[in-house]
């Protein structure tokens, strides 16, 4: 009897922990600043919970459901959310697409030398949006590396052919993370694949996350042939997490998604 007690309570403890959470926790930004942006990442269920804190000490939150298909952008300063689904994430990109191709048929009435100019100064602010999706290379590098006390392989991700980011991955078990919660992953990549066309410099189309084995626990982003931007993981933990952290808060007012304050805001 006290053998099955024990038995009993050792199964019961392992399942509290194939239905438990992971936390991460990560700070980064652009390199050579002394301030950095703090994020934690709740994963639970097919549910994630980013809650970032700025070097200005602002929090923002985004919440992701993977069963219910909808994304909510938090804005603690404003009190408010913004609220997005796959159709339309769809909308967005088709209304994109559709005022890309009015500004290319009012391009081709101007002169030819004012052609050129706008064009120039549409890029340099635009990068490659509306262009053809640029191709993704992921090439791993080697492994044994460690990063903090995780040991990882390190993948470099080329667009055309360039650098633009490297990429330390530790086995997802280090992390905690189950196969259900990188599917959640997956789907985030999903739900946002048809804005990653329209994406300047394809900013947003990032390499297949099966092409990468394990979870980025340290990012660096590259502009030309420099450095810009790194993220590291400072901690993964496995806990209990509440189910209310996927959930909106209660007295929040929800704006549009292209208002002040909305993700469509430029630079969000």
């Amino acid at each position: 009897m006290v053998r099955s007690a024990a038995c009993l309570t050792v199964a019961g403890w392992l399942a509290v922990l194939a239905h438990a959470g992971v936390v991460v926790q990560q700070e980064g930004g652009k390199i050579g600043d002394t301030k950095k942006q703090q994020t934690t990442l709740y994963i639970d269920s097919g549910k994630i919970r980013m809650e970032a804190v700025g070097p200005d000490g602002k929090k923002n939150v985004t919440i992701f459901d993977q069963a219910k298909q909808v994304l909510w952008h938090i804005n603690t300063a404003e009190n408010s959310y913004i609220e997005m689904t796959q159709a339309q994430v769809e909308a967005m990109a088709n209304q994109m697409g559709d005022m890309m191709k009015q500004m290319e048929a009012q391009l081709a009435q101007v002169p030819p030398a004012q052609r050129e100019m706008m064009e120039k100064m549409m890029k340099g602010r635009m990068g490659g949006m509306g262009t053809a999706p640029p191709a993704i290379t992921v090439q791993e590098k080697g492994s044994g590396e460690k990063v903090g006390p995780y040991t990882t392989t390190r993948y470099e991700i080329l667009t055309n052919g360039q650098r633009t980011s490297e990429v330390w991955a530790a086995p997802r078990d280090i992390i905690h993370l189950q196969e259900s919660d990188f599917q959640a992953f997956q789907a985030l990549a999903k739900f946002f694949a048809p804005l990653a066309r329209m994406a300047p410099k394809g900013s947003w189309s990032a390499p297949a996350m099966e092409s990468i084995q394990g979870f980025p626990v340290r990012t660096v982003s590259y502009e030309g042939e420099k450095p810009a931007y790194e993220w590291t993981v400072v901690s993964a933990d496995q806990r209990s997490v509440e189910a209310s952290l996927f959930t909106l808060p209660a007295g929040l007012k929800k704006t549009d998604m292209m208002g002040a304050g909305g993700m469509g805001r430029p630079g969000r």
